[in-house]
């Protein structure tokens, strides 16, 4: 691995030796410290990013590729997804894995932590998104087995950097569509020609203004260069199905 200024555009220091195979993904801790790498050998690895030397030895225990890897937010763990089929949690410190492995039932591409450190959000190819609570090791996703993504294929996740701008009850979203207990599959939320952004089973969530129409991206966007270009939504007042009336809040006319 190498680290590179990216104001001169030049490497820093030599190289991080240390895998025996390709390197799929790599993650700078919190406080800049630290670089942790997810390698085709199967291990994770610490390194000092000031001292470019690895620190201890590689976390072991996942068995296949580790496809992706983050830190927690205070820096005190690293998350690990691999094509094994399961998110791993590592303890920095000890160098040691913590409880038992998360499972999806194909390759994990992404994952992620919630920026309060409690939850961890993982990315599968067996097309589910998974929210897993850091201290119980368990699905937490309302009770459902699985946040079915409408499509074969994960791409990369991340969690808000604006948590108040969240849809704060997506339950709303989901009733009447569940079949025993499993998501019904259809056409992923986009928006449509007529400037409706459409949900499961072509429910209309939300219609977008025309002269806002050409900002508006996909929700599998990666990455949106300008940073700033597009208009970010505030879902954090919208309301939906049989709760629609709760957006409606009459002034005060006692004062008329």
């Amino acid at each position: 691995m190498r680290i590179w200024d990216i104001v001169k555009g030049s490497q820093i220091g030599g190289l991080l030796q240390g895998h025996i195979s390709s390197v799929f993904s790599v993650a700078y801790s919190p406080d800049g410290r630290r670089i942790a790498s997810g390698s085709a050998d199967k291990t994770v690895c610490i390194w000092d990013a000031e001292r470019h030397v690895q620190i201890g030895r590689p976390l072991e225990g996942h068995d296949s590729l580790v496809f992706s890897v983050t830190f927690s937010p205070d820096g005190k763990k690293i998350v690990s997804g691999s094509a094994d089929s399961t998110v791993r949690l590592w303890d920095i410190e000890r160098g040691a894995q913590i409880g038992s492995p998360l499972e999806h039932t194909s390759a994990v591409n992404s994952v992620a932590f919630s920026l309060d450190g409690k939850r961890i959000i993982s990315g599968s190819d067996d097309g589910t998104i998974r929210v897993w609570d850091v201290e119980s090791f368990e699905d937490v996703v309302n009770g459902y087995r699985k946040l079915n993504l409408y499509s074969p294929k994960v791409y990369p996740i991340c969690f808000s950097s604006v948590s108040s701008h969240a849809l704060h009850d997506s339950e709303q979203l989901l009733v009447g569509l569940l079949q025993n207990s499993v998501i019904v599959d259809c056409s992923p939320v986009k928006l449509h020609s007529d400037g409706w952004i459409r949900g499961p089973m072509g429910r209309l969530l939300l219609w977008i203004h025309p002269t806002l129409w050409r900002p508006v991206y996909s929700m599998w966007t990666v990455l949106v260069i300008p940073i700033g270009c597009c208009l970010e939504l505030d879902l954090s007042k919208m309301v939906h199905g049989s709760s629609w009336h709760e957006c409606f809040r009459p002034a005060n006319l006692s004062n008329r």
